[in-house]
């Protein structure tokens, strides 16, 4: 016997292990793959769930989970005349998260010296007027700065087309400010423009280059650019809206370039997510720096603001610890929920701007997380629904029973129960209105939503005397309100 070709006692044992570990590890991403598959089910089944329930045309979403894009799907349509299927690829507007990233544009300039946050915006966009008080680039960032908001729907769905940044600028750069900067918060997507302009003075190039070159490119979005009406911009999705009966009808034609930087942008639910990978991985800008665009803003009275500087925050109540933000443009809906901690985020877009939609970002997180997710039923699409084909008695009979048992499918808030009668006043069915908002009524007494929609069908009608009587009790639930204050006093001076 030749003992020298026999295997050592520790060589074979070494053998056992490195075979047990193969097989430990095989089943262990064997289940980690199963896992993998059954949470992707759950999160298109969600989709498809959340199209059938709340009505929409399509949406797009994806996760970013363990240093990676997770899953990606797009569901419904994204041309309803034309019957054209979403894709992971369709181009969605995505409103307000464009903000996000003109916001991580001027942390770029500030990491590199070419900015103070404190100095006056005007140090770096002379054609901007001083103001009574100071305005600085952190209130801009911050909405703090008492720039105004749209002075109109017709503002907010703009078709006029601004050829440069200046031309948008100029359109509210001699409007005084609405408050002293640090003293309040107020939203304004006209803000950013400014901002724009201020990273093209500062960069010596056009905003977009500067976001193809310092942004898109390097984060790898291949997707994403300026939505610009006039232009063919292949698997670009048509908007939506709703009737007040509930029908969908085609948004209004908008052109954004009054607003590029604050909710200019067409991009996919990819491209959104390579932009998160981007901030974890410090691409575009440093981890310290991320840390001070999410902290939260306070104002000179102390009181708190969950924003930070093109960030909406969470509140400290909340148990998820997030930071992102949410669109709503002309035709399009849209929402960024980023959970550093846990290195997660989750992105939705959709091609209706509606009430009553959520917040498919938080549900999907959920679903990550093993929860139950719960997705109401909007209550004015299913009344509309018997109402345009059986008429007011059917719409009453199943507000009535829904109420009775307060079905859990669907969003019977106050707030969406008075919808319902302000869209039959809207589309002139008043009778039907008042039947309705009577029943209403009588289930809730002494609510001021109720009331207030009751004085205003019936002054629609021309009815003073009851419009008076319904304002008045409306008045006496909220004695400071000034829509029915000025009501009251409109129809008693007739």
């Amino acid at each position: 016997m030749n003992l020298s070709k026999r295997k050592s006692p520790f060589v074979c044992v070494r053998i056992l292990f490195l075979f047990a570990s193969f097989i430990l590890i095989f089943s262990s991403n064997l289940y980690s793959q199963k896992n993998d598959i059954e949470t992707f089910k759950k999160l298109s089944s969600y989709l498809q769930t959340y199209i059938d329930y709340k009505r929409i045309p399509s949406i797009s979403a994806g996760v970013y989970r363990k240093d990676k894009i997770y899953w990606l799907d797009a569901k419904g349509l994204i041309d309803l005349e034309n019957f054209v299927p979403a894709k992971n690829s369709s181009l969605y507007r995505i409103a307000s998260i464009t903000k996000s990233i003109t916001a991580v544009a001027v942390m770029q300039l500030y990491e590199k010296g070419l900015i103070d946050l404190d100095a006056e915006i005007n140090t770096y966009v002379p054609y901007f007027p001083k103001k009574k008080w100071k305005l600085t680039v952190r209130h801009i960032l911050t909405h703090t700065g008492g720039i105004r908001s749209y002075k109109s729907e017709e503002e907010f769905n703009s078709k006029m087309f601004y050829s440069t940044t200046r031309d948008a600028v100029l359109t509210f750069a001699n409007d005084d400010l609405l408050f002293e900067p640090g003293t309040k918060y107020n939203y304004t997507s006209l803000g950013y423009s400014l901002l724009a302009a201020l990273i093209e003075n500062v960069s010596k190039t056009a905003f977009e280059n500067y976001l193809r070159r310092n942004i898109f490119e390097p984060a790898g979005m291949k997707s994403t650019r300026v939505d610009r009406q006039r232009s063919i911009i292949y698997e670009r999705v048509r908007g939506y809206e709703k009737s007040p009966d509930r029908r969908f009808i085609n948004a209004p034609l908008a052109d954004l370039s009054l607003k590029v930087a604050g909710g200019g942008l067409i991009s996919t639910s990819e491209d959104l997510l390579l932009f998160v990978k981007a901030l974890f991985d410090g691409t575009l800008i440093s981890n310290s720096t991320l840390e001070m665009m999410i902290k939260p803003t306070f104002l000179k009275t102390g009181q708190r603001i969950n924003y930070g500087f093109g960030f909406s925050l969470s509140d400290p109540s909340d148990s998820l610890k997030w930071f992102g933000h949410e669109g709503r443009g002309t035709g399009f809906s849209s929402g960024l929920m980023i959970l550093p901690e846990e290195k997660l985020a989750a992105v939705y877009l959709i091609n209706i701007r509606d009430r009553n939609l959520g917040n498919p970002a938080r549900d999907l997180i959920q679903i990550i997380k093993g929860k139950e997710i719960r997705i109401t039923k909007t209550l004015a699409d299913h009344l509309f629904d018997k109402y345009n084909s059986f008429g007011i008695d059917s719409l009453l009979f199943e507000f009535n029973r829904l109420y009775d048992i307060q079905d859990p499918e669907f969003n019977l808030s106050i707030d969406e129960c008075v919808y319902v009668g302000t869209a039959l006043t809207e589309i002139n069915r008043i009778s039907d209105a008042v039947r309705y908002l009577r029943v209403l009524n009588r289930r809730n007494p002494n609510n001021f939503s109720i009331l207030k929609a009751l004085g205003d069908t019936y002054n629609k009608d021309k009815n003073d005397g009851l419009a008076i009587r319904y304002y008045r009790e409306a008045l006496a639930l909220k004695p400071d309100d000034s829509y029915v204050k000025n009501m009251i006093d409109k129809l008693t001076k007739k």
